[in-house]
Protein backbone atom coordinates (compact mmCIF):
# COMPACT_ATOMS: atom_id res chain seq x y z
CA UNK A 1 0.00 0.00 0.00
CA UNK A 2 1.35 3.40 -1.00
CA UNK A 3 2.37 5.65 1.88
CA UNK A 4 0.57 9.00 1.66
CA UNK A 5 2.17 12.27 2.66
CA UNK A 6 0.66 13.57 5.86
CA UNK A 7 0.52 17.16 7.07
CA UNK A 8 -0.31 18.61 10.43
CA UNK A 9 -3.35 20.88 10.16
CA UNK A 10 -5.19 22.90 12.75
CA UNK A 11 -8.94 23.36 12.45
CA UNK A 12 -11.54 24.85 14.72
CA UNK A 13 -14.48 22.43 14.53
CA UNK A 14 -17.65 21.93 16.56
CA UNK A 15 -16.94 19.41 19.32
CA UNK A 16 -20.40 17.84 19.01
CA UNK A 17 -19.88 17.09 15.31
CA UNK A 18 -16.51 15.47 15.97
CA UNK A 19 -17.94 13.35 18.80
CA UNK A 20 -20.91 12.29 16.66
CA UNK A 21 -18.70 11.43 13.67
CA UNK A 22 -16.37 9.48 15.95
CA UNK A 23 -19.33 7.51 17.31
CA UNK A 24 -20.96 6.88 13.91
CA UNK A 25 -17.70 5.80 12.28
CA UNK A 26 -16.54 3.75 15.29
CA UNK A 27 -13.29 5.69 15.22
CA UNK A 28 -10.82 5.40 18.08
CA UNK A 29 -9.53 8.96 17.73
CA UNK A 30 -10.81 12.29 16.47
CA UNK A 31 -8.20 12.23 13.71
CA UNK A 32 -9.43 8.83 12.56
CA UNK A 33 -13.02 10.13 12.54
CA UNK A 34 -12.10 13.12 10.38
CA UNK A 35 -10.05 10.95 8.03
CA UNK A 36 -12.89 8.44 7.61
CA UNK A 37 -15.37 11.25 7.02
CA UNK A 38 -13.11 12.66 4.29
CA UNK A 39 -12.86 9.18 2.75
CA UNK A 40 -16.67 9.02 2.62
CA UNK A 41 -16.90 12.42 0.89
CA UNK A 42 -14.31 11.36 -1.68
CA UNK A 43 -16.06 8.02 -2.30
CA UNK A 44 -19.42 9.78 -2.66
CA UNK A 45 -17.97 12.07 -5.35
CA UNK A 46 -16.53 9.09 -7.24
CA UNK A 47 -19.93 7.38 -7.13
CA UNK A 48 -21.65 10.58 -8.33
CA UNK A 49 -19.23 10.90 -11.25
CA UNK A 50 -19.77 7.27 -12.22
CA UNK A 51 -23.53 7.66 -12.08
CA UNK A 52 -23.37 10.79 -14.24
CA UNK A 53 -21.21 8.97 -16.78
CA UNK A 54 -23.84 6.26 -17.28
CA UNK A 55 -26.85 8.57 -17.04
CA UNK A 56 -29.11 7.86 -19.98
CA UNK A 57 -27.23 4.68 -20.91
CA UNK A 58 -29.31 2.57 -18.55
CA UNK A 59 -32.30 2.87 -16.26
CA UNK A 60 -30.85 3.95 -12.89
CA UNK A 61 -33.19 5.44 -10.30
CA UNK A 62 -31.47 8.16 -8.26
CA UNK A 63 -32.95 7.19 -4.88
CA UNK A 64 -30.27 9.04 -2.88
CA UNK A 65 -30.38 12.27 -4.91
CA UNK A 66 -26.69 12.11 -5.84
CA UNK A 67 -27.27 13.30 -9.40
CA UNK A 68 -29.25 16.37 -8.35
CA UNK A 69 -26.12 18.33 -7.31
Amino acid sequence: MKQEHRARKQFILPVTKIKKAKEILSAKTETEAVERALDLVIADEEIRKMLLSVKGACNIEDVYGRLAR
